[in-house]
């Protein structure tokens, strides 16, 4: 919609959250962008300010609650008002179960899931208080099945799916709209450590262009691109049997080594 003009992104250094805040900037929007990497947030401000846009940075780590608090209250400070916030911040890499740490399952839920719930916390009474506003929580459609070398990465982004599911439906009457991207493949450094092939694998740029469409026309789900949210939900329904032998036979030499 016209009127997002104030933006918010949480976890913007690199990848789709950089590119979607290079996004947003050549639409005139006015940006808070957020990130655990204060050097590279700092120079991304300074690459858009250089193009004529407005824009202001801040450290913030999303698995620290009293650090969003702070973060959201910066961004007020900044723009006023948030007329869209974007929760891209997260963590994930390979993982297996002949290695398993809790303690690496926890880092992972820490960013992945409760770093979302730390800024929904945060910015429900805000919105609500200013009369409405978008939220939009970036998960992932390996949150379909529990893939091998990913259990935690994937119950993190299915649990905070969820999370934003009961959002989405309690707050409408309150004026907060509540969207789930769940991008596919993107070429950004933490596919980067996938040990697999990843079909349809996409920019960063292409991906924050069908985000900002999506969250313009108020979209509850953005599912992207078509060919891996089709077979994501191919997978979704295969029997257990058959999914264990498929998903053995994709990734059984990881397993083993």
């Amino acid at each position: 919609m016209a009127g997002d003009r104030n933006i918010v992104i949480f976890g913007c250094s690199r990848g789709i959250g950089r590119a979607l805040a290079e996004e947003y900037a050549r639409r005139g929007a006015r940006l808070v962008l957020l990130s655990r990497d204060q050097d590279a947030i700092a120079e991304l401000q300074r690459a858009i300010e250089a193009q004529g846009g407005e824009a202001w940075s801040r450290n913030c780590d999303v698995s620290d609650a009293e650090d969003v608090q702070a973060a959201v209250s910066y961004a007020r400070e900044c723009l006023g008002g948030i007329d869209v916030a974007i929760v891209n911040a997260g963590v994930g890499g390979p993982e297996w179960m002949r290695d398993f740490r809790a303690s690496e399952y926890r880092r992972v839920m820490e960013t992945n899931t409760f770093g979302i719930a730390n800024v929904l916390e945060v910015l429900i009474p805000v919105m609500r208080a200013q009369g409405g506003g978008v939220i939009a929580g970036v998960t992932s459609i390996a949150e379909v099945r529990g893939f091998p070398g990913s259990a935690a990465y994937c119950s993190s982004k299915a649990a905070a799916s969820t999370l934003l599911e009961s959002a989405r439906v309690e707050l409408r009457d309150f004026g907060i709209r509540v969207l789930t991207v769940r991008p596919g493949f993107v070429r950004t450094a933490m596919t980067a450590k996938n040990e697999f092939f990843m079909p349809f694998l996409m920019s960063p740029a292409r991906a924050a262009r069908i985000i900002r469409r999506g969250i313009e026309r108020r979209r509850r789900i953005i599912a992207f691109p078509w060919p891996t949210v089709l077979l994501s939900r191919i997978v979704r329904v295969l029997p257990n049997a058959l999914y264990d032998f498929a998903a053995r036979r994709a990734r059984s030499e990881n397993m083993r080594s």
